[in-house]
């Protein structure tokens, strides 16, 4: 049916009509022959002709001039196949709000276009200063409605106005408050859930979240640092002690002004993962250092049971809407323009001063053995995921599968408790865009029941349609069936979690991705959440990066792929010993693949052993290479 829409609007040989047909019958018979509802087709039309994708699978490029431009036709002509397509595309774009949305955008690619021109014409680097003055013209404060307190765009470092709102006790108005952010916060406004986590994230994208509160009821130095610090407490896993300190800090600022918050009186609350620094009236007070207070403070102000719900709907409103989500991509292009900008600069320098490669600090990692049940997780898996922790998933005294999770350095750096682990494995942002699970099964199941399990698992977990659900355990029992229909012991499974939803892998075939928003968060509180299935996995991750060596071999792999991911270099080397599985490009059908000790056999992993029950694990010693110094 496609074929024969293209044919009387392209003018070459019928032949490459027939290319175009097999790419997508082929694409078909990859998930069963049938066409069924729900499966999505890609057709990427370019002067190079067309490239057929099937449920994110691609096929391969019909690629002859002129087949794009007719693929085009079919659809856009005065004999459009859809022509509510050619309506709905004319009405979303020709309203003055959305024409100065592309107009932005075209603007933004001619300039990114223009850092990125190479060859031996002159080159001429865009004014990233002016781009930005630019955009941020277009940014407007905010009026808090119920108090009528107003909030600059813009802070002076460099963060952003994410939304304003109210304090209320009772039918007292206490304070305006606003939330201030990166351009990272700004692109993560599609639900409450999803800002939350970006705010408290703390990653090289928003290292910093501010909080600025205006007094619209006086009340005393001890009142208003009681009442901050009382709403910090039930979120904060640290000492009460480090509680006092930062109500110490209020209460200081205050007495400085006479002992009173009037109308008027403003606050500071900057939180990192460092802490909360405090300021009043524009003097900072000093800094309450200590660790998870900053994503706490976050919490007060952003969880579900946030002392300002009107300011998350003012969030949600300000960013959400087409517009304003352009402005935000804009923003956060400049920043990583300004950073590829900062990484030139500085290349002389890391050239001569240069410390250890990726090769080098790679070949340091070493495998983690599950304990309970012998099987051993390479240290690294394509596209720069690396292991982070292995445990053990147990049905009453069943061990059913062992199961490992990869991710990015960034993951690893935030391994430092069981709850910075799960924010960083389930944002997928700019710097974590990925976290995989790979199971290998210990005890046989069919295909039916161990689809099931893992859908019941994720169940409870994701707040959209069952059948989203459902289409994740049919690629599972398709995997499975397409075996033999029995999961067997050694069959592994891999998940790829991402903002896209999760794709399945089965021994190493690709099954398709189940593509629904907030899917691969819903996958990853599975494993990650305060009821996972498996907690040696928590405890086996926590373990292995939270020591002050694991830190520094993090930190090294963060700064490392950033100079990768900066320069352009998508190459990754990956060092294995011989009895280590190799994962690279040209193998990526293997990728999941583990390798499998019997219990009673020696580990040759130097190893600490922690008690989890009734069971013992082992945790690498992982051998880090510190940075050269530089001289």
């Amino acid at each position: 049916a496609i074929a024969e829409s293209v044919k009387p609007r392209y003018g070459g040989a019928a032949a490459d009509i027939g290319r175009l047909e097999s790419l997508i019958v082929e694409g078909v018979n990859a998930i069963g022959g049938q066409a069924t509802k729900g499966t999505t087709f890609r057709f990427d039309c370019s002067e190079g002709g067309v490239t057929v994708s099937v449920n994110g699978a691609e096929q391969g490029m019909a690629a002859f001039k002129g087949l794009g431009s007719a693929f085009v036709d079919v659809f856009m002509d005065d004999n459009s196949v859809s022509p509510t397509l050619k309506d709905s595309c004319v009405k979303t774009w020709s309203s003055s709000g959305n024409k100065s949305v592309a107009a932005s955008l075209v603007e933004l690619a001619s300039f990114s276009n223009q850092g990125d021109s190479k060859g031996g014409a002159t080159q001429h680097k865009p004014d990233n200063a002016a781009m930005r003055k630019k955009i941020e013209s277009q940014l407007n404060p905010i009026q808090e409605y119920a108090t009528s307190v107003k909030f600059n765009p813009k802070l002076e470092d460099g963060l952003y106005l994410v939304g304003a709102g109210v304090r209320k006790k009772s039918v007292v108005k206490v304070y305006a408050v606003a939330l201030y952010s990166s351009a990272s916060v700004l692109n993560s406004v599609s639900s409450p859930a999803a800002l939350h986590t970006a705010a408290r994230s703390f990653d090289a994208s928003t290292p910093l979240t501010s909080f600025v509160l205006e007094m619209t009821y006086s009340a005393s130095a001890e009142k208003i640092g009681g009442a901050i610090a009382d709403s910090v407490k039930p979120r904060y896993r640290g000492s009460a002690s480090d509680i006092s300190v930062l109500e110490s800090l209020i209460i200081e600022g205050v007495n400085k002004k006479g002992g009173q918050a009037t109308k008027g009186t403003t606050f500071r609350f900057d939180c990192s993962e460092e802490g909360v620094t405090v300021t009043v009236d524009g003097s900072v007070q000093g800094a309450a250092n200590f660790t998870g207070l900053g994503s706490a403070f976050v919490d007060v102000f952003l969880d579900e049971n946030a002392v300002s719900p009107t300011l998350v709907s003012s969030c949600m409103d300000s960013w959400s809407n087409p517009q304003a989500q352009t402005t935000a991509a804009s923003l956060l292009e400049m920043d990583e323009l300004d950073d590829d900008e900062s990484t030139d600069e500085q290349m002389s320098d890391e050239e001569v001063n240069e410390g250890p490669s990726l090769e080098e600090v790679e070949s340091q990692l070493q495998p983690i053995q599950e304990y309970a049940t012998g099987i051993k997780f390479a240290p690294t898996l394509d596209n720069g995921l690396y292991l982070v922790g292995a445990g053990v998933r147990k049905k009453s005294v069943i061990k059913v599968y062992a199961v490992a999770m990869y991710s990015t350095p960034n993951v690893l750096a935030s391994a430092a408790s069981s709850t910075t682990l799960r924010d960083a494995a389930r944002i997928f942002n700019s710097t974590s865009s990925m976290t995989t699970f790979v199971l290998e099964m210990v005890y046989s199941a069919g295909a039916e029941k161990i689809a099931g399990a893992i859908a019941e698992s994720v169940k409870p977990r994701y707040g959209g349609a069952a059948a989203d659900i459902g289409r994740l355990e049919s690629l599972i029992v398709e995997g499975v069936n397409a075996i033999g229909g029995q999961a067997t012991k050694g069959t592994t499974f891999r998940f790829d979690c991402s903002v896209e939803g999760v794709a399945v892998s089965v021994n190493g075939a690709e099954q398709g991705m189940a593509a629904f928003n907030s899917l691969g968060s819903a996958f990853v509180d599975v494993f990650m959440d305060g009821n996972t299935v498996s907690p040696t996995l928590v405890d086996s991750c926590v373990s292995t990066w939270s020591s002050d060596d694991a830190k520094l071999m993090a930190t090294t792999l963060v700064g490392l792929n950033e100079k990768i991911r900066h320069s352009g270099n998508d190459e990754k080397i990956i060092d294995t010993s011989e009895d280590e599985v190799v994962i690279d490009s040209n193998t990526a059908a293997n990728a999941t693949a583990t390798e499998v000790d019997e219990p009673n056999e020696a580990t040759t992993i130097p190893s600490k052993e922690y008690d989890h029950g009734d069971e013992k694990h082992e945790m690498p010693r992982l051998k880090t290479l510190r940075p050269k110094q530089k001289h």
